[in-house]
């Protein structure tokens, strides 16, 4: 039985999620391990930090993935482990880029 505000999601709706999956959009910079789920109950590592430290982002991105697609057919779910700490750097580094360049323009049109 479904709550109010509770969507009903059919099997139907998922069916063709994993093949558009593109980790061009996940910030991969930030990533420790992929752990792919295969449907043989089977697990995939994929050591996402370990790739960053031999090449590029952008590389290191299209890497990761190629070893999805070799697995798209068997892959029942996807889990993901953050570098949290980085993450929340380059959030804290993003603010103060923004508070400054607000700051900024608050003072120069109080000038005017």
């Amino acid at each position: 039985m479904k709550k109010d505000n509770q969507l009903e999601i059919s099997n139907k709706d998922w069916e063709n999620v994993l093949d558009t999956i593109n980790i061009d959009s996940l910030p991969i910079q930030f990533l420790i391990n992929l752990k792919l789920n295969l449907r043989n109950n089977r697990i995939q590592i994929i050591d996402v930090k370990s790739i960053l430290q031999h090449m590029s982002v952008h590389l290191a991105t299209k890497k990761v993935n190629e070893i999805i697609s070799q697995y798209k057919g068997s892959i029942s779910s996807i889990d993901f482990t953050v570098d949290v700490e980085a993450l929340q750097s380059n959030v804290t580094k993003a603010r103060e880029k923004f508070t400054k360049k607000v700051n900024f323009k608050i003072k120069r049109e109080g000038k005017k």
